[in-house]
């Protein structure tokens, strides 16, 4: 059976929840689901006590500032890398096997990539920041080598990611932040160094270490194999296909920060960096469905087999963030007064709709980056200008009457009606039937219970 013609929906609910069993794969989504969350359930720790401690040493003044030098570099972690990565996946979950030439030509492709970015963005940060805060363009300058390190980093994990082996994929998931909280703890708070410059270089450490330790392990191939332009050529192409939704994406989830740190002062940006921080936690969650449904999605060759396993990963994405955006909103007052500081409760509300707008997003997300693995990348052009007018619509007005509160209110209508436009695509042009895409039925719930119930068995063993 397959979802092409979507002729018998009761029978593919019900039997939904042994497709995973059932269907050849190269890989176990119970064990990549099992690792992928273990890692993201790290990242996640590690980011919040970072974080908070971020927050606590610098104060809201000193949070902004750090939010500025590091805005450009990792935004251009997507806008600049062209879909590559993602390139890098399919083209790897062709095989079991990485081919040299294919991890050579990704090593080499993305450095390049990266240390030619480096230096325009280094030479385009005077003409970006505003005069009241240019004192920070030199740190935000030498923290753009975050771009060539992490181009490298994703480039090879896709590798990984590709052949099913989210074993080493989740593990350098981990190593950046990790090695990030560990620099705070171990050298920032012992010097009493309690600067957004001695932050930025603690960030910086993570991303450089993970990336030399990446490709460490892929050195020989790397330094024996030449990169060949047609491996070049052909996932650049490729990339490029999913590039301009890539730029739809993050034109609508970055436009918030660019119109706030040219109109806001530091103190807010400061608030809106901390309420971001508490709304994007929680929507780790959905990383595990992004990558292992990105990867399972690809690698199946009948397109209607491809749409029954991406509306599957779905479902499983959206109870999950549904659950997790009410406990994140019912905790987050407690966490920013508790654990961040009282000086930061005037992002309360701001919180608020960035939590929803997050699961909105992370929603999208999982259905956006399936459809590309299915041959299907322009779905999300149109579902993301149309939410990026209406961000736009609302946001200037909305800071100027409400501030922050305002801009976040603009962001989650954005990411609401991205979400809406981009299900009804699916529904009027793949001819996918609305109910695919409701989660809350008994079908689902079955499966989400047979997967925490291997979740349970595996959790916290993460085999490379």
């Amino acid at each position: 059976m397959t979802v092409s013609s979507f002729e018998n929906l009761e029978t593919l609910h019900a039997d939904s929840a042994l497709a995973i069993a059932r269907v050849p794969a190269r890989f176990s989504n119970r064990r990549a689901y099992a690792q992928t969350m273990a890692a993201t359930v790290a990242v996640r720790c590690f980011g919040a006590v970072s974080g908070v401690l971020a927050a606590r040493l610098l104060g809201p003044a000193g949070r902004g500032e750090l939010a500025i030098i590091v805005f450009m570099p990792m935004m251009l972690i997507s806008w600049g890398e062209f879909e590559f990565s993602r390139s890098v996946v399919i083209e790897s979950s062709k095989s079991r096997e990485a081919s040299p030439v294919l991890v050579a030509t990704s090593f080499w492709v993305a450095a390049l990539l990266g240390g030619v970015e480096m230096v325009l963005l280094a030479m385009a940060l005077r003409f970006f920041l505003p005069a009241d805060k240019l004192y920070l363009l030199a740190s935000a300058r030498w923290f753009a080598l975050y771009l060539p390190a992490t181009y490298v980093t994703v480039s090879l994990v896709g590798i990984d990611q590709g052949r099913g082996r989210f074993g080493s994929f989740s593990l350098f998931q981990i190593m950046p932040g990790l090695i990030y909280l560990l620099a705070i703890v171990c050298a920032i708070l012992p010097a009493h160094r309690n600067s957004p410059q001695a932050f930025a270089v603690a960030i910086l450490a993570g991303v450089i270490s993970a990336a030399v330790l990446r490709v460490a392990l892929d050195w020989p191939r790397v330094l024996r194999v030449r990169p060949t332009w047609p491996m070049a050529s052909r996932l650049l192409r490729r990339g490029f296909s999913f590039y301009i939704p890539a730029l739809a994406g993050l034109a609508l989830l970055r436009a918030d920060m660019v119109l706030l740190v040219r109109l806001a002062p530091a103190a807010a940006i400061g608030a809106y960096a901390v309420a971001q921080a508490i709304a994007m936690g929680q929507v780790g969650i959905v990383n595990p469905f992004v990558q292992v449904g990105f990867a399972a999605v690809a690698g199946e060759a009948d397109h209607g087999r491809a749409l029954e396993t991406l509306a599957r990963h779905f479902r499983l994405a959206q109870v999950a963030l549904a659950g997790m955006a009410i406990l994140t909103i019912a905790l987050a007052s407690w966490v920013i007064r508790v654990l961040v500081g009282p000086e930061f409760l005037l992002a309360t509300t701001a919180t608020h709709f960035l939590i929803g707008a997050s699961g909105f997003w992370g929603m999208g997300q999982t259905l956006e980056q399936g459809l590309r693995a299915a041959s299907h990348p322009r779905l999300g052009i149109a579902s993301n200008l149309l939410g990026l007018a209406v961000l736009l619509a609302v946001a200037v007005p909305g800071y100027l009457h409400f501030g922050i509160g305002g801009l976040a209110a603009a962001v989650f209508l954005g990411q609401f009606v991205n979400l809406l436009a981009l299900i009804g695509s699916c529904v009027f042009y793949l001819h996918m039937p609305p109910a695919l895409f409701w989660a809350f039925d008994a079908a689902t719930f079955h499966e989400l219970k047979a997967a925490t119930a291997s979740l349970r068995k595996r959790f916290g063993w993460v085999g490379v």
